[in-house]
């Protein structure tokens, strides 16, 4: 009896001490446990405020839940002044109505975040790029809680980048313009040729060219000087450029030619229109130094023929052609068979 009472009372002191062992391992993982969380937090805290990023919490309302000094940075506000706001209102509106069916998809559980660059709204007025993440954390019930917004400030980026397509633009453009006269160049125009020659095969429409020559270009270049002559070549540009209507266009075609293309007109038309361009050429005045210098000009005109299959050389030559028989009296417009 005396050894059994001895031993129940070893197994129960046992027992405790792996109770006591066990339950203080417990305590220990949990303690470990409750300081890795407060950890996590604290790096996430520390992430939230340090980041470069711009971030925002906000409920699916837009109201601002918390927001970072980044953000507050990046849009000039202090944050109280942004907690009395709503996200939206500093989003353009524009920006604001193409990212709704992304915003309805995330509240209908078709997706859980998107992407995309908008225009925000700067304290003073000014216009930010940024690139944006949007996230929608859930609750238990997959109910929508908060959305979660990063953006990064890429202005500086898109203005370059504008900057450079500008230009890009402009050193194309300027390929196509002859320097002197600021009308398209030889080759630009042949290119806007061939693009109207194929609209008028499809339309079955006709188009006119009038192809003009300076008078005795040579002997202006001869008394007065090239400088001179640049100069009247510049306001003959002008002068034609004035009596065209505002689909047509002109090109230097070499030296003191020049050619004007004449979409969808018939040869009647053309000629009358090539009539009064003579006529304000006639009546043109170039003023260099002290010296008023008149000129007169050669113009031929010819027409494609609709459903006539002709290469472009063709009716260009048949214009230069008429040209070349005006000039014979100089000053006169004369037609293409």
């Amino acid at each position: 009896m005396v050894i059994t009472d001895v031993l129940f009372e070893s197994v129960l002191i046992l027992t405790l001490v792996l109770l006591v062992a066990y339950i203080y391992e417990l305590k220990k993982k949990h303690n470990q446990l409750l300081k890795d969380i407060q950890a996590e937090a604290e790096i996430g805290e520390i992430a939230f405020d340090k980041t470069p990023l711009g971030m925002c919490i906000t409920r699916p309302d837009s109201m601002y839940i918390d927001i970072n000094p980044s953000y507050c940075k990046i849009m000039g506000y202090t944050k109280d002044e942004l907690m009395k706001m709503i996200h939206k209102d500093l989003i353009h509106p524009e920006d604001w109505e193409s990212e709704i069916p992304y915003v309805k998809e995330l509240l209908e559980g078709r997706q859980d975040s998107f992407e995309s660059v908008k225009r925000y709204i700067h304290k003073q007025g000014r216009i930010v790029w940024a690139k944006a993440m949007v996230f929608l954390l859930r609750d238990e019930s997959r109910n929508p809680k908060f959305f979660v917004i990063q953006i990064q400030d890429i202005t500086q980026r898109k203005n370059t980048e504008d900057a450079l397509r500008k230009a890009k633009v402009e050193a194309e453009a300027l390929a196509n313009i002859d320097y002197l006269t600021c009308c398209l160049n030889r080759r630009a125009f042949m290119t806007r040729l061939e693009e109207e020659l194929a609209r008028a095969k499809r339309n079955n429409t006709r188009i006119s060219l009038i192809m003009v020559d300076l008078d005795d270009f040579k002997s202006i270049n001869d008394f007065f000087g090239h400088l001179a002559g640049d100069s009247v070549l510049r306001q003959f540009a002008r002068c034609l450029n004035g009596g065209k209507r505002a689909y047509d266009f002109v090109s230097r075609f070499g030296g003191e030619e020049f050619i004007i293309c004449l979409p969808d007109t018939e040869i009647k038309d053309a000629f009358l229109i090539a009539e009064r361009m003579r006529q304000s050429v006639e009546e043109m005045v170039t003023d260099y130094e002290d010296v008023q210098i008149k000129i007169t000009g050669s113009f031929g005109v010819a027409c494609s023929y609709p459903g006539v299959e002709e290469p472009v050389d063709h009716i260009i030559g048949r214009a230069d052609k008429a040209m070349y028989v005006a000039k014979n009296t100089k000053n006169k417009v004369f037609q293409s068979a």
